[in-house]
């Protein structure tokens, strides 16, 4: 599932740097995703306290909560 791949790489992002901001074309040429698909995923993760993220009109820069770590390390 994407939202699973979206986590799983922004766990690994914050735990090699808790301060880690992702961008949506990060998450686009390391997970092969299209904009859309980025976009879309990143809206039901920020709906569910997964991630906060900051939807700029070009680009999406988010970051993981402590509710989406938990998730992902499940």
């Amino acid at each position: 599932m994407t939202i699973d791949l979206i986590l799983a790489y922004l766990s690994r992002a914050h735990h090699a740097n808790p301060e880690a901001e992702v961008s949506g074309v990060e998450l686009q040429r390391e997970l092969g995703l299209d904009a859309a698909t980025v976009r879309a995923n990143v809206a039901e993760l920020a709906n569910r306290g997964l991630v906060e993220w900051d939807p700029l009109l070009s680009n999406v820069w988010l970051r993981i909560t402590d509710k989406g770590l938990a998730a992902a390390d499940r």
